[in-house]
């Protein structure tokens, strides 16, 4: 595979990589190392700052509010953005990565005009409501209910591992709406106010001291009929779609290179037989390693991305991704706590090595959720043997 940029598309990268250097305020550089998320109100406005840049929307065309870049030129600003060290966005990921394809897709000319503009601007804040205490990576399972009685869904269930719940404005979510069948026909799409009567939100404390995720209950919760995204019954389908975008998108291939340059960084701080620890052949060895294996998803990434210019979709690609881009941002982690030392063994010890020490350790704990969220490395590689290798399922 031949890849380069056209002259053009390489001032467009000169561009996207100074102004991420001079504009990215130092509060939030480096704070979502391993998938750590940044405070919510830090997350909203570093979103506002790109939506008045212009840059919030890479893949939206400009008279919907984003910045219409071709498919070249969204890689481009998406690898330069993690590259810079800029900060992951659960308030852009979950509407605009997430939801937005959907509605565009899927949603009423209504839906998409009133939520669309909010959701790019950064005026209204989502949550993803899937997963249930009994159905997690088999989604599928999921209990919560959502019964139609006149203009008005009355929904009852629980849901959990819900990110940013209690700081978001809406959910979209997952309900049953029937149980007569095979459980992923009776499943439906919905758009719930978290303002609605009946909803209760309680925070889940994380080992990083952090409450990232909510459980989230809803008793009797009436949703207007409008909000109801596709057909009734038909929102395994939807889910499908969401889910082949958020693996796409799962883990930024600038962001594993950035947290290898992080690595190199830590590893030149650290004495290891009186000489820096990058010095050393062995651990030399095991950081060409992480590189040559960062190429090779760097490879398959520009593979699907040439079909997507082509106008198809992520497809099952998509979730061999998640497994390698998973698995191998866990062991670049592992080599950082490596390069750290000794002083990895204290979350807050920041004397030797300041922050990076809080990170790495931070980083590092949040990576191990990496090959559970999103669908687990197990059910992945059941849709790479079943639909991209044509294997039997017994």
């Amino acid at each position: 595979m031949k890849v380069s940029y056209s002259q053009d598309e390489q001032r467009f990268q000169e561009e996207v990589r100074k102004w991420f250097g001079e504009n990215t305020p130092a509060e939030i550089r480096d704070q979502t190392l391993g998938g750590s998320t940044l405070d919510p109100d830090l997350q909203v406005k570093w979103h506002q700052t790109l939506f008045e840049k212009g840059w919030i929307a890479p893949e939206f065309p400009r008279e919907m509010g984003g910045a219409g870049f071709s498919e070249t030129e969204q890689f481009i600003f998406n690898y330069g953005y993690s590259l810079s060290g800029a900060p992951r966005l659960k308030t852009k990921g979950l509407s605009l990565g997430m939801l937005t394809p959907l509605l565009l897709q899927f949603g009423t000319k209504e839906q998409q005009e009133h939520f669309i503009p909010d959701m790019i601007s950064g005026k209204t804040v989502w949550c993803q409501g899937f997963s249930e205490p009994e159905a997690g990576s088999d989604l599928a399972s999921l209990k919560t209910k959502a019964s139609l009685e006149g203009e008005e869904f009355i929904v009852n269930g629980q849901k959990t591992w819900i990110s940013m719940a209690d700081y978001a404005d809406w959910m979209f979510m997952l309900v049953r709406t029937d149980s007569s069948g095979k459980k992923q026909e009776g499943i439906s799409f919905l758009l719930v106010d978290m303002k609605s009567p009946g909803i209760t939100i309680r925070a889940i404390e994380a080992l990083t001291d952090h409450k990232p995720f909510c459980e989230v209950f809803f008793d009797n919760v009436r949703v207007p009929k409008k909000n109801l995204v596709g057909k009734i019954n038909e929102g395994w389908k939807i889910a499908g779609t969401l889910l082949e975008h958020e693996r796409l998108n799962a883990f930024p291939i600038g962001e594993l290179l950035y947290a290898i340059e992080t690595v190199r960084k830590n590893a030149e701080k650290t004495r290891y037989r009186g000489k820096p620890l990058l010095q050393d052949e062995v651990f030399r060895r095991k950081l060409a390693t992480l590189e040559v294996d960062c190429d090779s998803l760097l490879y398959t990434f520009f593979r699907i991305l040439s079909q997507l210019k082509i106008g198809a979709a992520p497809g099952p690609g998509a979730s061999f991704l998640k497994i390698y881009g998973g698995e191998l941002y866990q062991r670049v982690l592992d080599l950082n706590l490596e390069a750290i030392g000794p002083y990895a063994q204290s979350w807050y010890n920041i004397e030797e090595l300041g922050n990076a020490v809080h990170q790495a350790t931070m980083g590092w704990i949040n990576s191990r959720s990496l090959t559970t969220w999103g669908g687990s490395s197990e059910i992945q590689r059941t849709i790479v043997a079943t639909r991209i290798l044509n294997l039997p399922r017994k």
